[in-house]
C-alpha cells in the first residue's frame, strides 16, 4: 500500500473517533444545563442526520469546488467542531447551549460526512483493480476502530483533565488531517473535477437502474440487521442468561471482530463467486443469523449460538459492504458513459453512505417496535424472513442462469461497443483487422437473429418486416 492510501486509513479512523467520542460524554455536560434525555438524544442524533441529508449533494459540492479542496476545508472544520465542544462546559445558560450545541453539531455532520464520502471515494479511485477490495476491507476496519477508541479516548481524558481535555486531544490531533490532505493532493485527485471536455452528466440518470438499487439495499439490509438488535440484546442475555450489564456489552463488538476476520478471505471469496454474486452469501449469513441472535428453536438455547448469530451478521458485512460499493461504481460507469472514474466514485461512495446511514437509523427503529409489538424472539424470526425473500430475489436476478439468446445479443452489443471505441484509434491496420474479425462475427449471428424475428414477417406487412429484418441483421 501506498503513504496515501495509509493516510486515507488513518484519515477515516479519525472521522469515526470524532462520531463516537460525544455519546459518552454529552450527557454529563447536559444534565448540568439542565437538558433532559429526549433532547439529549436529538442533540446526539442530529450529527448523523444532517450527514444523511447532505450525503445526496456532495457529488455536486465535488464538481463545483474540486475534490481535495472541499476534503481539506472539511478536515480543518471537523476537527475545529471537536475542539469547540471541549468549551461546552462554559456555556452560561439552558437555551444558549441548546442553541450552541445544535449549530455546532449541525456543521459537525454536514463536513464530518463530507469527509467519509471523499475519502472512500479517493481511496477507491488511486487502487488498483487488485488492491480496491483490499484497502476497501480496511477502510471498514479503520472506521470500525475509530468508532471503538472514541469512547475508550473519552473515558481515560476524562479521568485525567474532565470534559474538556478529550475534545482538546483529540481536536488538536484532527488537526492533523488537514496537513495529511495536502500529501494526498500529490495523487492529482483534482485532475478530473472540473474537466470541460466531458458530455455534462446528470447526476441522477444512471442511479434509479435495478442493479444499482438492489446493491443499494443490499447494504442497506446488512446494517439494519448489525443494528436491529441494539435495543433488546442486553436485555435478552441479562434476563434469559443472568449476565451483568458489563458483560453483556462485550457481546456489541464481536460483530465487528468476526468483521475484520472475514475481510482476510473476502479476495477468495470474490475470486470464486465474482463480485455479483458475493452479496448472496452475506444475505444469506444474516437470514441465518438473525434466528440465532434470539436463539429459535430447535437451536440450542444458549449462549453459544447467540454468539453464533453475532458472528455471522457481523461477518456478513465484509461480502456486502465492499462488493456493494465496487458494483456501484462499476454499474454507474457502465450505465452512464460521460462519467468518468473520480465521478463514478464519488456517486457509488455517496449512495454507500446513505445506505449506512438508512440501515442506522432504520435498524434499532425497526428492531425496537417489532420487538415491542410481537417479542425479541419473533422480530428475528422477520426479519429473518424478510432477509431470505430479498436473498431469493437478488439470487434470481444475479444468480439465474442467462438464455443462449440473451448471451448473443450481449456479446453483439459488446462487439458493437468496441467497434466504436475502434473509431477513436489512430492505427488504421488495427482497425482494418479488427472490423474484419467483428464482421464474421457478426455474420455468424445473422441466422440466429433471422430466426428468431422471421414470425413477423407472418403478422405484419411486408414493407414493414423488410425494414425491421434488414435493420436487425446489420
Amino acid at each position: 500500500m501506498r503513504k496515501s492510501q495509509y493516510i486515507l486509513l488513518c484519515l477515516n479512523m479519525f472521522n469515526g473517533m470524532a462520531y463516537s467520542i460525544v455519546a459518552p460524554l454529552f450527557p454529563s455536560v447536559a444534565e448540568k444545563h439542565g437538558v433532559n434525555e429526549d433532547v439529549l438524544g436529538y442533540l446526539i442524533s442530529t450529527c448523523a442526520l444532517i450527514s444523511f441529508c447532505v450525503s445526496p449533494f456532495v457529488p455536486l459540492i465535488i464538481k463545483k469546488l474540486g475534490r481535495i479542496s472541499i476534503l481539506y476545508t472539511s478536515t480543518f472544520v471537523e476537527a475545529s467542531c471537536i475542539l469547540l465542544y471541549g468549551f461546552f462546559n462554559y456555556i452560561p445558560s439552558h437555551h444558549s447551549f441548546i442553541i450552541i450545541s445544535f449549530s455546532i453539531r449541525t456543521i459537525h455532520g454536514l463536513f464530518g460526512g463530507i469527509v467519509g464520502i471523499i475519502t472512500y471515494s479517493i481511496i477507491t479511485s488511486i487502487s488498483t483493480d487488485d488492491e480496491v477490495q483490499l484497502v476497501l476491507g480496511y477502510m471498514e476496519v479503520a472506521w470500525c476502530i475509530g468508532l471503538s477508541v472514541g469512547p475508550l479516548f473519552a473515558s481515560i481524558f476524562y479521568k485525567i483533565g474532565g470534559f474538556t481535555l478529550p475534545f482538546l486531544v483529540l481536536g488538536s490531533l484532527l488537526y492533523t488531517s488537514v496537513y495529511l490532505t495536502k500529501i494526498i493532493s500529490a495523487e492529482n485527485m483534482n485532475s478530473d473535477d472540473n474537466s470541460d471536455n466531458k458530455e455534462e452528466s446528470s447526476y441522477l440518470k444512471s442511479v434509479f437502474r435495478l442493479n444499482i438499487i438492489l446493491n443499494i439495499l443490499a447494504v442497506t439490509l446488512g446494517i439494519i440487521a448489525t443494528t436491529f438488535y441494539f435495543p433488546c440484546l442486553t436485555n435478552h442475555l441479562t434476563n434469559n442468561y443472568n449476565l451483568s450489564v458489563s458483560v453483556a456489552s462485550l457481546f456489541f463488538i464481536v460483530g465487528m471482530l468476526f468483521y475484520m476476520f472475514f475481510l482476510r478471505y473476502l479476495k477468495a471469496i470474490t475470486d470464486k463467486l465474482g463480485m455479483e454474486k458475493t452479496p448472496c452469501l452475506g444475505l444469506l449469513m444474516i437470514t441465518v443469523g438473525c434466528l440465532f441472535v434470539y436463539p429459535v428453536f430447535p437451536l440450542p438455547q444458549n449462549i453459544i449460538s447467540i454468539l453464533i448469530g453475532l458472528c455471522l451478521i457481523g461477518g456478513a458485512g465484509a461480502p456486502l459492504n465492499v462488493p456493494g460499493l465496487i458494483n456501484m461504481s462499476n454499474y454507474l460507469k457502465i450505465y452512464d458513459k460521460n462519467l468518468d472514474e473520480l465521478t463514478s466514485n464519488d456517486i457509488a461512495s455517496t449512495l454507500y453512505s446513505l445506505s449506512n446511514n438508512i440501515g442506522d437509523f432504520v435498524g434499532p427503529t425497526l428492531g425496537g417496535f417489532l420487538s415491542t409489538k410481537f417479542g425479541f424472539k419473533n422480530c428475528c424470526i422477520i426479519l429473518s424472513i424478510v432477509f431470505g425473500i430479498y436473498l431469493m430475489y437478488y439470487s434470481w436476478v444475479f444468480c439465474a442462469p442467462k438464455k443462449e439468446g440473451d448471451n448473443q445479443l450481449k456479446g453483439i452489443q459488446q462487439i458493437k461497443d468496441e467497434i466504436n471505441i475502434s473509431l477513436h484509434t489512430n492505427n488504421s491496420n488495427l482497425n482494418k483487422t479488427f472490423f474484419d474479425n467483428s464482421n464474421n462475427i457478426f455474420k455468424s449471428h445473422n441466422l440466429y437473429m433471422v430466426k428468431k424475428f422471421s414470425i413477423v414477417k407472418r403478422r405484419s406487412n411486408n414493407k414493414l418486416n423488410k425494414s425491421l429484418l434488414t435493420s436487425l441483421t446489420l
